[in-house]
């Protein structure tokens, strides 16, 4: 199947069937909790970066190349949320209306389940660049790059942020390099000449950013930027970087949904 033939509902409703496939089978605490911690409903954005970016560049790409991606992509986000909720990190004790995988399974059960999801993302990739080959690897570059920089930007909010500027560099990290990423892997896999992969980057790195803003405004966090600029300060900062997304999405073939992608995620309500 090519990407011409959906379009992002079918794509999502396919990608969840993959996850639960690909999680289906062992009953230990460990493979329990990669479930309880994946299969929740979760938006899928990530994923849906990955589809979105692979379109960006040509429609006629291979389903199953970048289902993998995705899958891949949403196994290391899933990690992120287990590891970022334990108690030496954000301390929560509820992850989309229930309890977090620690208060589940335990702390150390936590660990180790946010460790086996990165390792079954791994695994998804090495799966996929052993049956596709060099391209597919380029693509799993990507996701294991922004992983990193994920990491990176978990250790900028542990150590606290002091200025916009502090700030806006850490969400770039924490939260926009997966999103980037995504959309990059999914560039990658359906043939992205350089300049398409760095208009591509630079439209996911405006709405990455955007993404938290949009957050932290919906959450009037005063742990968050709203702790060093103005609410008003922070709408502007996230008109200008959904503006800026806009403008770059009309460079591409499915510009139009790219800007819908844009404001959904950066103009989102309570």
């Amino acid at each position: 199947m090519k990407l011409k033939d959906l379009n992002a509902q079918i794509f999502v409703s396919e990608f969840e069937s993959e996850l639960e496939r690909l999680l289906a089978n062992g009953d230990t605490a460990i493979e329990q909790g990669m479930r309880y911690a994946t299969l929740d409903g979760g938006k899928r954005i990530r994923p849906l970066c990955v589809f979105l970016g692979a379109r960006a560049v040509g429609s006629e790409c291979d389903l199953d190349k970048v289902m993998r991606l995705a899958l891949a992509i949403e196994l290391v986000h899933s990690y992120s949320l287990v590891h970022d909720d334990l108690p030496a990190m954000d301390n929560d004790d509820f992850r989309r209306g229930k309890p977090s995988v620690h208060k589940q399974f335990g702390h150390a059960n936590a660990i180790l389940i946010g460790d086996q999801l990165l390792s079954e993302a791994m695994s998804v990739l090495l799966d996929g660049a052993i049956a596709y080959g060099d391209q597919f690897a380029r693509a799993g570059e990507e996701i294991a790059f922004g992983a990193k920089q994920m990491v990176l930007g978990q250790m900028c909010d542990l150590d606290g942020c002091k200025s916009e500027k502090e700030y806006l560099d850490m969400y770039e990290k924490k939260t926009g390099y997966l999103i980037k990423s995504a959309f990059r892997a999914g560039a990658v896999i359906a043939g992205a000449n350089f300049e398409q992969l760095e208009n591509i980057g630079e439209f996911a790195r405006n709405i990455g950013i955007g993404f938290q803003l949009a957050d932290d405004l919906l959450d009037d966090d005063e742990n968050s930027i709203l702790s060093v600029a103005s609410a008003e300060d922070v709408k502007r900062m996230l008109e200008e970087k959904t503006k800026r997304a806009c403008e770059i999405a009309r460079s591409f073939k499915n510009g139009d949904e790219l800007i819908s992608f844009a404001r959904m995620l950066c103009q989102r309500k309570k």
